[in-house]
């Protein structure tokens, strides 16, 4: 797959200075009066640099048009059109769920079910939500818990859908137990042009990599990696990382990669989450002295922090050399690293996860 941030910046993007277009437009006056001089008093001095602040702004709008026309530098619905072309849409996110609990004014002599897909409601008729599966109150019990999906793509909502308007031969009052949690809302461009781009191997036939890492990535859009290992006498092992983990992304991906347009007949497909490498970081920064000394450590930690969420990925090895890199900002002049002690080995089905909240970053001014 073509790396897009090593691509050059396109040719046809105009020049964003100010100065140069000033002394453009000035130097073209002079061509026409000799003997005009562009003093700052001077009326007309002040046309032709209100006349070079509008064509900077027409540069940028006409940069910005022409940015959207490339795959690579497209964003927003530019990009949503883009990806059009070529049959891919935008992943809408993934709808959140919580723990419900149905309740029985009074025991009945035999076990009540309730059926998956009754619709719940909030106060004001706005949400809806759905019952996953079938609930049974067991006979001379009065409660069971069940999973309710609310209807909406996004994270996480504090909603509640506690009013039944299925009908049903039996009073049930139904009640949250929690708030609804591992949704996700809509796919962000950097996550939607790596699926466009990898998606071209969608057309292949032969159980490429890149065709099972394609079809994973759409299965839900809670995943946020994948790694494709062959193993032996046709299996393909998928495994995935989201830092939202549950079942029902197994599922998603399964479903997904079993369907007969994605998997080859001699293909076995194995789905599995990554297993998760925790680790920290305990180090030194030594910033040179003059400096301003908070700042010099804030950007060294943010660098740090952005640094670490960049090796998260399924099979990649947290180095030395990558930790002190990430450390080393304008005005550090060296990184102690006290732990770990050496580079972390990752295995190509687990994925390093950084405990940010062991993790131990002081300076000391030279």
């Amino acid at each position: 797959m073509i790396d897009i941030n090593a691509l050059p910046e396109p040719k046809v993007l105009q020049e964003l200075c100010y100065e140069t277009i000033l002394a453009n437009k000035i130097a073209k006056a002079k061509e026409l009066v000799p003997d005009w001089q562009p003093l700052e008093s001077d009326e007309f001095k002040m046309i032709l640099e209100d006349a070079a602040y509008q064509e900077l702004n027409l540069r940028a709008e006409l940069n910005k048009i022409t940015l959207a026309y490339f795959v690579a530098t497209a964003t927003g619905a530019d990009l949503d059109n883009h990806a059009a072309d070529d049959g891919i849409e935008r992943l809408q996110g993934s709808k959140p769920y919580a723990l419900y609990e149905f309740s029985l004014s009074a025991a009945f002599g035999f076990d009540v079910v309730i059926p998956k897909n009754i619709v719940l409601q909030d106060s004001m008729g706005e949400y809806q939500g759905v019952l996953l599966d079938d609930v049974t109150i067991i006979s001379g019990e009065t409660k069971a818990n069940g999973t309710v999906e609310l209807q909406v793509y996004t994270a996480s909502s504090k909603v509640k859908t506690e009013q039944l308007t299925t009908t049903l031969p039996y009073v049930v009052e139904p009640k949250a137990l929690e708030e609804f949690t591992n949704g996700a809302d809509a796919e962000d461009d950097k996550s939607l042009l790596y699926r466009l781009l990898i998606s071209k191997a969608d057309k292949s036939t032969a159980g490429s990599e890149e065709t099972y890492e394609s079809f994973t990535l759409k299965a839900d859009s809670r995943i946020e990696d994948v790694k494709i290992l062959r193993g032996e006498n046709g299996v393909v092992n998928v495994y995935y990382y989201s830092s939202i983990e549950d079942a029902l992304i197994t599922t998603r991906i399964t479903d997904a990669l079993n369907d007969t347009k994605v998997r080859p007949i001699s293909d076995d497909v194995v789905v599995a989450p990554a297993t998760q490498v925790s680790y920290s970081v305990t180090a030194q920064v030594k910033i040179l002295p003059n400096l301003d000394t908070a700042t010099v450590y804030a950007n060294a930690v943010a660098a740090f922090n952005a640094g670490l969420e960049s090796l998260k990925q399924i099979g990649t090895d947290i180095t030395l050399s990558e930790i002190n890199e990430f450390l080393k900002v304008d005005g550090v002049k060296e990184v102690v690293i006290s732990s770990p002690a050496a580079n972390i080995h990752i295995d190509d089905n687990k994925i390093g996860i950084n405990d940010a909240a062991a993790n131990t970053i002081t300076f000391t001014v030279l």
